[in-house]
């Protein structure tokens, strides 16, 4: 199991981390875990979204759809290049949220592992 805290570069604190991304690599499934004290609308989009609900665990289907938002599509015209540059040898959602820290141009979230 992978853990890794999602966090906003936009604060500047110690307490700049909003929720926990895991990721089990033998079943090949996201969880996200949002803490009671984080306000939801300072989480990204969907995290928020289900947090504004109550949800505050988040099983593998939605947390999959916060990764996929989060990495370049497996049908992007230039993937090849995109995977040699990451020295991937085959597309994987998961490696490259790892490649790129789950940086996107939506948002200025990024994750960190915590080992």
């Amino acid at each position: 199991m992978r853990k890794f805290l999602i966090k906003d570069d936009n604060v500047v604190s110690a307490t700049n981390e909003y929720a926990c991304l895991f990721y089990d690599e033998d079943q090949d499934a996201y969880h996200i875990s949002i803490p009671a004290s984080v306000n939801p609308d300072d989480l990204p989009a969907i995290p928020g979204a289900l947090a504004r609900k109550g949800i505050r665990e988040i099983e593998d289907k939605w947390a999959r759809r916060f990764v996929k938002e989060r990495v370049v599509p497996p049908d992007r015209q230039n993937i090849g290049m995109i995977l040699r540059e990451a020295g991937m040898g085959y597309y994987s959602e998961f490696l490259l949220l790892v490649y790129t820290s789950g940086r996107c141009a939506m948002d200025e979230f990024y994750i960190e592992e915590i080992v």
